[in-house]
């Protein structure tokens, strides 16, 4: 009993003091310089940060692996076995403290069972800095040397197991598919879109799909607020990915696809608002498409968050493809919505310019 109650409070004491040093480690510290002078445009100076915390981070890893290596292969504590609840008290007596940090502070960062081996196993597999490496692919993605770029957003895919915040592979393989539109390779950004989503969701996704494209048939103004109240979607981090395919599938005219995708597009917007204005508001109660676009303006984080996942933008090329696929009222309908309700100022402009040409307007060049 004792020697768990000396693990469990030099455990607390040891992770709070190195918890701090990791924070203004080397590697660390040059990270942050890396994110700053990227900020900055200073690419050249971010660059030689951002290698820097590469080289860091396997230096101070390598160090702490072989400093617990070498502390446990000693006699007395190699007869503790396994167990770091037995390993520390032996350490203790030692007065390797330092040792003692190391060892529970990485025995924090994940479920090991309490066992040295599996902490060892853990710390060799940290080496790698997946975050650095995607920053190095940003900057030479900038300067236009999409090959250098693919080869390090590979490499941090390669290393997403380690990223501190897992949902950034995402983001990775969006670099990547954005890599390959930029380079005229089509295909393959439509496969690493489609990885985003991944087989077993688009199954998935294609089911709803259907159901909408049954809703959207009926082709009358009833039909949109049918849209709007029945189906919610939250693949909030494939969002883009169904924007972009969208667009794609409607740049080589398959309509039947880009109907699909753009519908997900713009019902996983429309569910990811919705979701957060009824957190926000007790009394929110949705009533119609207009009313809901007329509340958003008042919440300019959400106005931002559409900008960036191009929300606003795929409302109106859902309406284009519902145009094309021959759904023209309901797509008549929701332009002529967006063209007083949309969120964005030139997104209604471009709902009316739309409108303009459905009615056979030739717009002013």
């Amino acid at each position: 009993m004792k020697k768990i109650t000396l693990f469990a409070v030099l455990s607390v004491i040891s992770f709070s003091l190195f918890a701090q040093n990791s924070i203004n480690s080397k590697s660390n510290s040059s990270y942050r310089n890396a994110k700053a002078t990227y900020e900055n445009q200073e690419y050249g100076k971010a660059l030689k940060y951002a290698e820097d915390a590469i080289l860091y981070k396997k230096e101070q890893l390598k160090a702490d692996y072989d400093t617990i290596a070498t502390s446990i292969a000693a006699r007395e504590v190699k007869k503790a076995g396994d167990d770091i609840t037995e390993i520390i008290p032996v350490l203790t007596e030692r007065d390797e403290y330092d040792v003692i940090n190391l060892i529970n502070y990485y025995n924090s960062k994940g479920n090991f069972d309490n066992s040295i081996t599996k902490v060892l196993a853990y710390i060799k597999n940290q080496e790698e800095y997946p975050e650095a490496q995607k920053l190095i692919g940003d900057i030479y993605k900038i300067e236009g040397e999409y090959s250098f770029a693919e080869q390090y957003y590979l490499k941090a895919l390669e290393n997403a197991a380690v990223l501190d915040i897992p949902d950034e592979r995402y983001e990775i393989i969006y670099m990547l598919a954005d890599l390959s539109r930029l380079s005229k390779d089509y295909e393959t950004m439509e496969i690493r879109l489609l990885n985003i989503i991944g087989k077993d969701q688009n199954t998935q996704n294609m089911i709803l799909s259907k159901s909408m494209k049954s809703t959207v048939s009926k082709n009358n103004a009833a039909a949109i607020e049918k849209f709007f109240t029945m189906y919610r979607a939250k693949d909030y981090f494939c969002l883009r990915a169904f924007y972009e395919l969208a667009q794609y599938y409607l740049s080589i005219n398959e309509l039947d696809k880009a109907f699909n995708y753009s519908a997900l597009a713009v019902i996983t917007g429309f569910t990811k608002v919705y979701d957060i204005i009824s957190k926000r508001d007790i009394d929110f109660d949705y009533t119609n498409i207009s009313d809901f676009l007329d509340i958003i303006p008042f919440h300019n984080d959400i106005i931002v968050w559409g900008n960036e996942n191009e929300v606003w933008r795929s409302f109106n090329l859902f309406c284009e493809i519902c145009g094309k696929c021959g759904y023209d009222k309901f797509s008549y309908e929701l332009l002529t919505i967006l063209a007083y309700h949309s969120p964005q100022k030139y997104w209604q402009q471009d709902a009316v310019l739309k409108l303009d040409k459905l009615d056979g307007i030739k717009n002013p060049d």
